[in-house]
């Protein structure tokens, strides 16, 4: 039988699946490279310190700026001429698939899809009796987890840090948050391997999560220490003062407990829930810590080299929480709190992130890689470029933090101060071994 309600629940439940890693390219250069960073600025100079120092032409051919071309907007609008009668968006149409949707949401259709993977169909079978229930997900198996899944994220949405003769001094915003959660296994194996409902079974689902955001006046210096023009070795280092406007976390499990027969008796099921969560909310006393960035580079004719580490020792101090220790009572159908403590001190930490990198560029030639690490897994960027005259052969290879490897080609025409690129890249997911091919194109200005 085909249900939306199922899928809809089973999309909520894995909106950290492995569809958030694979992300979007802008940059049709960088796409046709692997994905691979190539501009001192933006990201690189975000988590090395010293590239703030290294001058930009230390990598040679290189555009100024960089316009996307989203013809992923054209398709996706033609395919969806009329948003609010689409099936796609409506759960009580036969035509809803909400991996389908998650995807879109996860994965913005700026870039032109040449080809999607296979998405698994909302058929869903039940097997019903007196005193037995069985769900049978069928294609939508290949989306439950079987290992502990989550998402996080750690970012300066925005920075004013005017720079004196090397010197940073200003301010930053910072934003951090993180989930994790974990199937318990008996309701793994109802869910994943179809297995029927027990009695007297907990089925749960544990997990922990933490949002947090502040402001932080920081100081900072990035210069040349050694070296001349074509030989020279670079450092930065930058001090934070993070102050936390506010936070909220919690930890525990949630789920529900069989009874004597499945269907029948006066409690066939029982909710469970046990969690502990604390806050600081907006107007309390602010969070505060302090954390480093350090970053070298060594820059040697055509090859720059970076390490860079960011976030060291940041962690948040907060001096006027609560803490709320919350269950589910079952005389009262309702979560309750069954104790608080008020105006306590807890602490936070945000995720020490690691970055390293190379390229080299010599006459037509680029080469780049880099390795980036935030705390949730590892990625690598391998990419090379090309250049016969006007035209320029892009080429990459990448491997996600999930281990996945990925690829990616393109090309580009430059006629004087202006350059026309696409970039071809796939992305895969749990959801099929068929990798989804997009293509991003892009303005390049010289």
């Amino acid at each position: 039988m085909r249900t939306s309600v199922v899928g809809a629940a089973l999309a909520a439940l894995f909106v950290a699946a492995p569809l958030v890693g694979q992300g979007f390219f802008t940059d049709a250069r960088s796409a046709g490279m692997g994905g691979v960073n190539l501009t001192l600025g933006g990201e690189l100079g975000r988590y090395n310190a010293a590239y703030r120092a290294v001058p930009s032409r230390a990598v040679a051919g290189g555009p100024k700026a960089t316009i996307p071309l989203p013809l992923g907007l054209i398709q996706f609008l033609h395919d969806h001429p009329n948003l609010s009668k689409d099936p796609l968006f409506h759960p009580d149409s036969a035509g809803f698939n909400p991996v389908t949707l998650l995807d879109l949401v996860l994965n913005p259709p700026l870039s032109y899809q040449v080809r999607q993977p296979p998405t698994p169909s909302n058929d869903v079978a039940f097997g019903i009796g007196k005193d037995s229930l069985q769900v049978n997900l069928m294609q939508m198996q290949s989306v439950v987890p079987a290992d502990p899944f989550g998402f996080a994220g750690s970012s300066r949405p925005a920075a004013i840090e005017p720079s004196f003769h090397g010197v940073q001094v200003g301010v930053i915003l910072w934003l951090n948050d993180e989930v994790n959660l974990q199937l318990g296994d008996s309701l793994l194996a109802f869910l994943k391997d179809a297995h029927p409902a027990q009695h007297r079974t907990l089925y749960n689902v544990t997990g922990n999560g933490i949002v947090q955001g502040g402001f932080a006046p920081s100081i900072g210096y990035a210069g040349r220490v050694w070296g001349d023009a074509d030989r020279s070795l670079y450092v930065g280092a930058a001090a934070h003062y993070y102050l936390g406007l506010a936070y909220g976390s919690s930890n525990g499990s949630a789920g529900f407990t069989t009874g004597d027969t499945i269907f029948g008796g006066a409690n066939p099921v029982t909710p469970q829930l046990a969690a502990t969560t604390s806050y600081s909310k907006w107007g309390n006393t602010f969070g505060h810590g302090v954390g480093f960035d350090v970053g070298v580079a060594w820059v040697s004719g055509p090859i720059v080299f970076g390490v860079g580490v960011n976030d060291i020792g940041a962690t948040i101090k907060w001096p006027n929480s609560r803490i709320d220790y919350q269950r589910w009572d079952t005389t009262l159908n309702k979560v309750v709190t069954d104790s608080s403590k008020l105006g306590v001190q807890t602490q936070t930490k945000l995720p020490v992130s690691y970055l390293a990198n190379m390229i080299y560029t010599l006459g037509g030639t680029t080469l780049g890689a880099d390795l980036f690490d935030n705390g949730r897994g590892t990625t690598i960027h391998v990419g090379a470029e090309q250049r016969f005259g006007v035209v320029a052969v892009r080429g990459g290879i990448a491997r996600d933090q999930r281990k996945k490897v990925e690829f990616g080609w393109g090309g580009g025409l430059r006629f004087g101060a202006v350059g026309l690129d696409v970039g071809f890249f796939t992305s895969s997911n749990y959801l099929s071994d068929t990798r989804a091919i997009t293509m991003a194109t892009s303005l390049s200005i010289y």
